[in-house]
């Protein structure tokens, strides 16, 4: 019997939820046409300034001092801290510290810290996969009813995906500020349109349309020369739920509660042979021990690795090498285009005794101004619409060329499951991917179904409370 695709995330049901929170700040709000004659109008655009701008300027209790931790690459930093300046330069009664950490982790670690003896920052940083944990701990206070007040508008001024990914609870946690898409990264004079060259064919493949995973496997063939790989796959579960979703699969089996990886799943277990396959050839993927002499990274960076999937987040590092040429493609598809994407967003402490000036803090942040200040540090996606569509997103005179592609593929995004329990799936199924990739003789069957069979305990967790589907 021909066992049918499992459907990928339901989206009408993520939609659902984004119209959820849409509908709290219409509730604050009337129509144009019917308004309450005695109601002072609300600014349109999340670009107004604060309405409360009272608490920003210290009048309620003098002046204030703001904790704002952020995490990643120095342009990353750099940015977080010139928004931090341009906000302090039009509110002279309010400062802001900027707590910096190289990575999600080590900012994570701190801010636990922080929390056993006192409030810990106002405004932190967080990924969307730490929102369950945060709500769970109520580490987090809602931000939906805040913005509203100060004139923020969700509906169509902000990625979809992003609200999505950081709503709990009927509730917006956390304002998403970055939408970041899997996507290739590739070495300009290695993939050329000869690569991939067919009958009649004289250009790479129509971004819009990706291209498939046939081709894919081709270029990565012919470009495999000497001590050059034509790519790096790695056994990492968020590529594997790209490429599956993309073959009309998921890797659980209910993306919103799921209760274990779908991986042994007769037919996700053909696209994973299909995957495999190329993953597995020691002549065109990078095998283990390649990885632990110099991480995929270097190696395109040297021009030893002609294509790699990654995010935006590795743009500022790629820049640093100005002979490297490179550009980003979408991911291949195996029967239709997705991709997921990496969001993360600016979340408030439940604990801060300074509610209302950081999410006057908050509004500026997520404002299209802001947005085009972090947007800047090229590392970022801006969940903020106008910041993606803008100059300083774009860049147009530095690499890549195509970063429009990161705005293309957003539409054909999901985020990955996020229960409790998923980073520890995670982890403690890596090595067992680890052996389907590299090991000699992996008996694959075997080894999928052992590894939805170790996921089933950890994902049999508390769970938040739901978020309403309609």
């Amino acid at each position: 019997m021909r066992v049918l695709p499992r459907r990928r995330p339901d989206r009408r049901r993520g939609l659902a939820l984004l119209l959820a929170v849409v509908a709290l700040a219409a509730s604050a709000c009337t129509s144009s046409g019917g308004s309450d004659p005695g109601a002072t109008p609300r600014a349109s655009t999340a670009a107004s300034s604060p309405s409360r701008s009272a608490s920003a300027s210290g009048s309620s209790g003098g002046p204030v001092t703001l904790t704002f931790a952020v995490y990643g690459e120095q342009e990353d930093l750099d940015a977080y801290r010139a928004l931090a300046q341009s906000y302090t330069s039009q509110h002279p009664q309010v400062s802001i510290d900027v707590e910096t950490a190289p990575d999600r982790e080590t900012s994570l670690d701190r801010i636990e810290r922080e929390l056993l003896h006192g409030p810990g920052p106002d405004v932190f940083l967080a990924d969307s996969a730490d929102l369950p944990t945060l709500v769970l701990e109520r580490r987090v206070r809602p931000v939906d009813r805040l913005l509203e007040d100060r004139g923020v508008s969700f509906g169509d001024r902000y990625e979809r995906l992003g609200l999505e990914a950081f709503a709990a609870d009927s509730s917006l946690q956390c304002m998403p500020n970055s939408v970041s898409p899997q996507v290739i990264f590739y070495n300009k004079r290695m993939l050329t349109p000869a690569v991939l060259s067919e009958p009649g064919q004289d250009r790479l493949p129509v971004p819009e349309k990706s291209w498939t995973w046939e081709q894919f496997a081709r270029a990565a063939r012919i470009m495999s020369t000497g001590d050059v790989k034509g790519v790096y796959l790695g056994p990492e579960l968020t590529t594997m739920t790209s490429l599956l979703r993309s073959a009309g699969f998921d890797i659980v089996d209910d993306p919103q509660h799921p209760t274990t990886l779908t991986l042994s799943d007769p037919a996700a277990r053909e696209a994973m042979h299909t995957i495999l396959s190329l993953a597995r050839s020691r002549r065109v993927n990078l095998t283990a021990a390649q990885v632990r002499r110099a991480d995929p990274v270097a190696r395109f960076e040297s021009g030893r690795l002609a294509m790699m999937v990654g995010t935006r987040a590795l743009v500022p590092r790629l820049r640093q090498r100005p002979s490297l040429r490179f550009d980003v493609y979408p991911l291949p598809r195996l029967a239709r285009f997705r991709t997921t994407a990496d969001v993360t967003g600016y979340c408030l402490s439940r604990t801060s005794p300074h509610a209302d000036p950081a999410a006057d803090f908050l509004t500026y942040a997520s404002s299209d101004r802001g947005a085009r200040i972090i947007a800047a540090s090229g590392g970022i996606v801006p969940a903020n619409l106008a910041a993606l569509k803008s100059a300083a997103f774009v860049q147009p005179t530095q690499l890549p060329r195509h970063s429009d592609v990161f705005s293309t593929v957003i539409r054909r995004a999901d985020t990955m499951p996020n229960p409790p329990g998923w980073p520890d799936v995670v982890s403690q199924t890596e090595p067992l991917l680890s052996r389907l990739f590299y090991a000699r003789h992996p008996h694959r069957d075997r080894l999928l179904t052992r590894i939805d069979r170790t996921s089933r305990g950890l994902l049999a967790g508390p769970t938040p409370s739901p978020t309403p589907s309609g």
